[in-house]
């Protein structure tokens, strides 16, 4: 549909174009009168009804060639048509020298107020035109050589004498220029208010052209600056601009520019914007349809025409008239190429593709139409420009609709971006919403675990002192009780008489002791639990730690001096510590490693200085070992890996929590490294800041 109307539209006005133009009468064209050997009979031909009259046809010719005999011969020319060669040598024969046509003129009675006029047309050098022997009119200036002639080739409109029934018009050309020359476009006869009128529509409809096209080079410019990636809008602007420079270079303002600017060079730049215009539309349709076009074929005609372009202007006329041909040539292969591309792209519902194809189609036919009148083979007026109208009105039309379909699409994306935003300030709402719920409902979480840490850490303080409390009552009672056992066992104030009285005051003793231990371990964590424990810092040497610890460290079946491997490494530092906790510590340890290696297997405690210059006391063993997983939860205070209820080790768990606490208030870590059956390895990593100075070693011993 967008095409049959952008067509319809384009053929429509070139119809009122081409009618203007050519001023054809109301009745059929071949019932016109026309010129025949020299002689136009319009006695009955109305120009107030019937318009004007072409004088086409068989004029008479001599001219005064250099080539030609000088005796000037008589002979027919047909315009509109080239001035015949009198040197017929060489397919680039030159007409050259001064030419006059010639016809009578019969003619009608005209209305009063009303008076006949021609229309000179087009001619290709300097010319005048002479009725009754009186000059009318003239285009240029006549020379016998190039350098005393001047042209304005173009159409002018001139009034034949008042009342003339026979008018003998002679006109005189003159070439000193062109390799061709003649009337392009025949002459013309009418009223001379039809002629003026019809001339001053196609000058006000050039200039129209120029600022249409001059303006969407403009506006198609700006369109590439804002958006580069476009470059369609880039070519249009190259083409409207080559468009409208070939407008200023034709007729009829061609006729205004020649008053200011010499012929020659307008000629000049005529043929090299239109040698350009056959590359550019194709890298215009290349940049719309990149579909359906090759850009190779681009590359190609740029070189050919770009070459010819330049030829063309440095050269002159005769190379642009040789171009001209090459050109139309090549236009005639590409005007079906460039028509089956975008009827490809139609086809295909490309946007702007059925206004592209409408207009190039418009454009392709006044080509083809005006190729074949330069060569000859029909006779009728140039539709070219007005081919080239359309056809930028229909590419402004495809770049509008493109644009219009853009701007479409960006409103209906700005709508539905405007809903997206309000759905999603809805959902922010909502979620906001909700999360202050949530806010305040982990408010209230946290007041309560605050209260519930609180009153966790004020039964915390109260056990621990509570277990302070208990273990100093504890203790006082417990060393009677200790006293008095060993009294009773050792019969220090006489025998017994039964031997299982001394037997059993050791057992009371024994269980006394093992009670002891756990109340001390027990004021021990309330102590550091409480912040109460307080470190003395000191210099202390390993060497003498480890001997403290193996003397005190045992089990009810075994001590630590009878079967501990001590091993302590050369020049070992001494470090700042606390004495009694260091050697708590490693009593601890090696309590541990006794009470869970059975009596086949082996302790080993080694002490020796890092790398990094920190002190480690290491005590490894082959009992029981642990999983990875349970060692965590033999670090925990009151805690055992065997958890049951049966288990066959006595101890309430604290051992290697006070260990660990105590090391981290030396700044140091704890290291376990154990594997179920395998036996553990237990590490007290100090920093190396605490180390002081080497001290003395420890002779190892074996037990």
């Amino acid at each position: 549909m967008q095409f049959r109307f952008a067509l319809a539209a384009a053929l429509l006005l070139l119809a009122v174009v081409a009618g203007s133009v050519s001023g054809s009468p109301s009745r059929p064209l071949q019932q016109a009168p026309s010129v025949s050997n020299g002689v136009l009979d319009a006695t009955r031909w109305n120009f107030s009804a019937d318009g004007a009259v072409t004088l086409g046809g068989s004029w008479l010719f001599s001219d005064i060639s250099e080539r030609a005999p000088t005796d000037g011969r008589r002979r027919l020319a047909h315009l509109p048509g080239p001035w015949p060669v009198t040197d017929e040598s060489g397919w680039l024969a030159k007409r050259e020298g001064i030419a006059h046509f010639r016809v009578k003129l019969k003619l009608p009675d005209v209305p009063a107020g009303e008076r006949l006029a021609i229309n000179t047309g087009y001619w290709m050098s300097a010319f005048k035109v002479i009725a009754n022997g009186q000059v009318i009119t003239k285009g240029g200036q006549i020379g016998r050589s190039s350098a005393s002639e001047w042209a304005n080739p173009y159409a002018r409109i001139a009034a034949l004498p008042d009342g003339a029934r026979e008018v003998d018009l002679e006109i005189v050309v003159s070439n000193h220029m062109n390799r061709f020359v003649g009337s392009s476009v025949a002459p013309l006869i009418g009223l001379e208010s039809a002629l003026l009128s019809q001339s001053r529509f196609i000058e006000t409809l050039s200039i129209f052209l120029i600022g249409a096209m001059v303006f969407g080079a403009l506006y198609h410019t700006v369109l590439n600056v804002l958006d580069r990636r476009d470059s369609a809008n880039f070519w249009f602007a190259v083409f409207a601009t080559l468009l409208a420079i070939r407008t200023v270079a034709i007729a009829p303002i061609a006729g205004y520019t020649v008053e200011y600017v010499e012929q020659y060079w307008v000629w000049r730049v005529n043929y090299a914007s239109t040698m350009l215009l056959l590359p550019v539309t194709f890298q215009f349709f290349l940049a719309s349809f990149p579909t359906q076009f090759r850009e190779a074929d681009v590359r190609w005609l740029w070189w050919c025409f770009g070459f010819l372009a330049a030829a063309t202007f440095l050269s002159g006329p005769i190379v642009g008239e040789i171009s001209l041909k090459i050109l139309q040539l090549y236009s005639v292969i590409y005007i079906f190429r460039f028509s089956m591309g975008l009827f490809r792209s139609y086809r295909s519902g490309v946007q702007g593709a059925s206004i592209a194809l409408a207009g190039w189609l418009l454009c392709a036919g006044t080509a083809v139409h005006d190729i074949l009148m330069s060569n000859g083979i029909i006779a009728s007026v140039n539709l070219i420009p007005y081919g080239f109208m359309g056809f930028f009105l229909c590419l402004s039309g495809m770049l509008a609709s493109r644009h219009q379909d853009a701007y479409r699409q960006a409103r209906h994306m700005t709508s539905r971006l405007q809903t997206l935003n309000e759905e999603l300030e809805m959902a922010v709402q909502n979620r906001t919403a909700e999360l202050e719920e949530k806010l305040e409902e982990l408010r209230a979480n946290q007041s309560a675990l605050q209260q519930a840490r609180e009153d966790a850490v004020a039964a915390n303080i109260a056990k621990s002192r509570f277990l302070a409390t208990m273990s100093h009552e504890l203790r006082t009672p417990l060393n009677s009780i200790l006293g008095f056992s060993e009294f009773i066992r050792d019969e220090k104030l006489g025998a017994l008489g039964d031997a299982r009285y001394s037997e059993y005051a050791g057992h009371i003793h024994e269980s006394g002791e093992h009670l002891l231990e756990l109340i001390s371990d027990i004021l021990d964590l309330s102590r550091i639990e409480s912040g109460k424990l307080v470190l003395r810092f000191e210099e202390v040497r390993i060497p003498d730690v480890i001997e403290a610890a193996i003397a005190k460290a045992a089990t009810r079946e075994r001590r630590a001096g009878d079967c501990v491997t001590v091993i302590v490494g050369p020049s070992l530092p001494m470090i700042h510590a606390d004495g009694r906790a260091v050697t708590q510590m490693v009593i601890n340890l090696v309590s541990n490693a006794l009470k869970f290696t059975p009596d086949e297997g082996s302790v080993t405690l080694k002490a020796f200085q890092r790398t990094d210059g920190g002190v480690t006391i290491e005590v490894a063993d082959t009992g029981i070992g642990m999983a990875p997983d349970e060692i965590p939860r033999a670090i925990a205070a009151f805690s055992q890996v065997d958890n049951n209820l049966s288990r066959r080790h006595e101890g309430t768990g604290l051992g290697l929590t006070i260990v660990n606490a105590m090391l981290q208030q030396h700044g140091g870590g704890l290291a376990i490294e154990s594997e179920k059956g395998r036996g553990t390895r237990v590490r007290l990593e100090f920093p190396a800041e605490r180390s002081i100075r080497p001290s003395g070693q420890l002779r190892a011993r074996a037990g």
